[in-house]
């Protein structure tokens, strides 16, 4: 049986090992020892070879707390089992994994919470209840068992490069390499750090977490597993205070989407010297994040970048630079892992731009592996220049678009959809979230008519709760007749930004008929608040300005009617103003349109209704002349 990592010997210590060294700290900061660990080890173990055979194939496995973690983990693979770890409980979450292969009928479910096993259809393995105080005075099992290196023990929900979420299956050395590494690119290595306590911001359950927060401590010998997740800054500020009290630092483990939420520096004044070194991933950490994080924790982070397929394969650390900007080196690559770039002609590169390929030690298979980005690559490292597939990361995990689609489209509200990212401003900067636009469907239609756009996403947004996760719900929508398309017929995703334009009003053709003298069209729109027009017309009394109400009538004519650019209006007459036109009014936009239009122009007449309070009142009239543009 090969055991060549230092991990897969855990379970059969040295007889010179101290079995009362500290192996993590609990909720309520009692120490687990070695001895503690080994013991709970074998205790799960123990409850699993009790079930029958054909039960004890596989396993999903959750629990928030790093230090329960750990001990199920090695026990279940001390067994035998394959162990699934997924990213959450969500109902839509167990169904992938049943998509993915898993065949939870034949699973069983070790879950923190009882009455989430899939239903009731698979067999539940209760926790081991023992603390740590008993689980420290028992007796190691002398009968714990050399780990295999090379079973496929493993694997971790992810979306693939398709788009179709999937279990990734791994080797144990593939996850147990990669601790060796982390300990290499530490200067000096753990020992350098001293007694730490290694405190996360971030689930377990994903790659980043176990490698950071299970597996590292485990084989480094001197880290202790920190056992619950700090989901806020002022539970960290707590955690770090307790590790202060008991005489160690902390390493602290988190995401780009904590880190640059930490803009309070001052919350972390008493306990930033408690902090030995910090560590930044799943998703890339901008400048801004970078420097909230080193006044908060005193620290500019280690950024790891890697993904569930291929595990951390580099790391950078930005550093200050005297005239006060930060210096952003290249990524360059863990110990045990070689980047080279694929270019489009398929050729593989020691130095240029393309598709970023691997190998290394802990990837899926011998041989050059393609990534999902493509980079610029030298001696020094290489810089990200984008992703090449349709999974990107919001709030520091992945998302794969084509599945938050599917699950929109579901609904049976919208028919088609395209998802994308897009920059949204907070109180703490711009950070990346999700934006949908939809074409409604009749049903939709009605909703968005009879109740209005912010009811009608509510309830997109419940429904979709129910299978995605909180950071994978668009924030931002726009409901369109039709999805926006070049002249080859495809939908870009600069033509999809520009419906974000906060000039751009929304609005859909609510009618569009034939009348004795033309064309009548009537468009809905809302009124909304962060539409750019409001902006300064008045402080204090925003309202829609009459020179917009103009532009947009023409503006909603180029959209309805895009066969006119030969057009342009002339004269405007007959305007009259009756009304304040305010931020959130629902409005219908009437126009129209002498026969012939789209070929001679003429005469558009248009009005804006308030269909407030259930009554439809005027706003505003007038008549523009529209011509042919002159082609000087």
């Amino acid at each position: 049986m090969p055991t060549a990592t230092r991990l897969s010997r855990l379970l059969r210590p040295a007889p010179s090992t101290p079995l009362n060294r500290p192996v993590g700290v609990d909720a309520s900061g009692a120490v687990l020892t070695f001895r503690g660990f080994l013991a709970a080890v074998g205790l799960w173990r123990d409850a699993v070879l009790k079930l029958p055979e054909e039960r004890r194939r596989t396993a999903v496995l959750y629990d928030e707390d790093a230090v329960k973690l750990a001990p199920a983990l090695f026990g279940l693979w001390a067994a035998g089992v394959h162990v699934v770890l997924p990213g959450d409980l969500l109902p839509g979450t167990l169904e992938r994994l049943e998509a993915g292969g898993v065949e939870l009928d034949e699973t069983v479910l070790a879950l923190e919470a009882a009455g989430l096993a899939g239903g009731g259809r698979a067999a539940r393995l209760p926790g081991i209840e023992a603390d740590a105080q008993t689980l420290n005075a028992m007796a190691v099992p002398p009968d714990l068992p050399l780990l295999d290196d090379r079973a496929e023990l493993l694997s971790l929900l992810t979306s693939g490069s398709t788009g179709e979420a999937k279990p990734v299956r791994k080797r144990l050395e593939q996850a147990f390499w990669e601790p060796e590494a982390i300990d290499a690119g530490l200067p000096g290595g753990t020992d350098a750090l001293g007694p730490v306590e290694v405190i996360g911001t971030v689930s377990a359950q994903h790659i980043y977490g176990l490698l950071f927060r299970v597996l590292w401590p485990l084989m480094s010998g001197s880290a202790l597993i920190a056992g619950p997740r700090r989901h806020f800054p002022e539970s960290l500020v707590e955690a770090l205070a307790a590790a202060k009290a008991r005489g160690r630092r902390a390493v602290v483990v988190a995401a780009p989407a904590h880190l640059k939420r930490f803009i309070h520096p001052e919350l972390f004044s008493s306990v930033r010297d408690a902090v030995a070194v910090v560590f930044s991933s799943t998703g890339p950490l901008d400048e801004a994040g970078a420097r909230h994080a080193a006044a908060a924790l005193g620290h500019f982070p280690i950024e790891v970048l890697g993904s569930t397929e291929t595990g951390g394969i580099a790391w950078r650390r930005r550093t200050p630079s005297a005239d006060g900007t930060l210096s952003t080196p290249p990524w360059r690559t863990v110990q045990g892992i070689t980047a080279a770039v694929r270019t489009d002609a398929g050729d593989v590169l020691s130095e240029g731009e393309g598709l970023v390929t691997l190998s290394g030690r802990h990837l899926e298979r011998a041989g050059w592996i393609d990534g999902s980005d493509r980079i610029r690559l030298d001696a020094s490292g290489f810089t990200l220049l984008g992703r090449a597939d349709r999974i990107v990361k919001i709030e520091g995990k992945r998302v794969s678009l084509p599945e938050v689609e599917a699950a929109i489209e579901k609904t049976g509200l919208v028919g088609r959809v395209r998802v994308l990212p897009l920059p949204e401003a907070t109180a703490e900067g711009a950070r990346e979230a999700l934006a949908a636009v939809a074409e409604p469907s009749p049903r939709c239609r009605e909703l968005l008519f009879a109740e209005g756009k912010a009811a009608l996403v509510r309830r997109l947004r419940a429904l979709l709760r129910e299978g995605l996760p909180a950071m994978a719900l668009p924030r931002r929508w726009r409901f369109v007749d039709e999805l926006p398309a070049n002249a080859q017929g495809k939908t870009t995703a600069r033509a999809l930004t520009a419906l974000f334009d906060p000039r751009r009003p929304e609005w859909l053709v609510e009618s569009d008929e034939k009348t004795a003298k033309g064309r009548r069209l009537a468009l809905r729109f809302e009124a909304s608040p962060t539409l750019r027009w409001f902006e300064g017309h008045f402080p204090g009394m925003p309202i829609l300005p009459g020179v917009a109400q103009l532009v947009l009538v023409e503006r909603a004519l180029r959209e309805v009617l895009p066969g006119i650019e030969g057009l342009a209006p002339r004269t405007v007459r007959q305007l009259k103003f009756r009304a304040l036109t305010k931020p959130g009014m629902k409005l219908r936009l009437v126009i129209d349109l002498p026969e012939g239009f789209a070929d001679l122009g003429g005469a558009v007449r248009f009005e804006w209704r308030s269909l407030e309070g259930g009554e439809e009142t005027v706003q505003s009239s007038g008549a523009a002349d529209w011509a042919a543009v002159d082609p000087a």
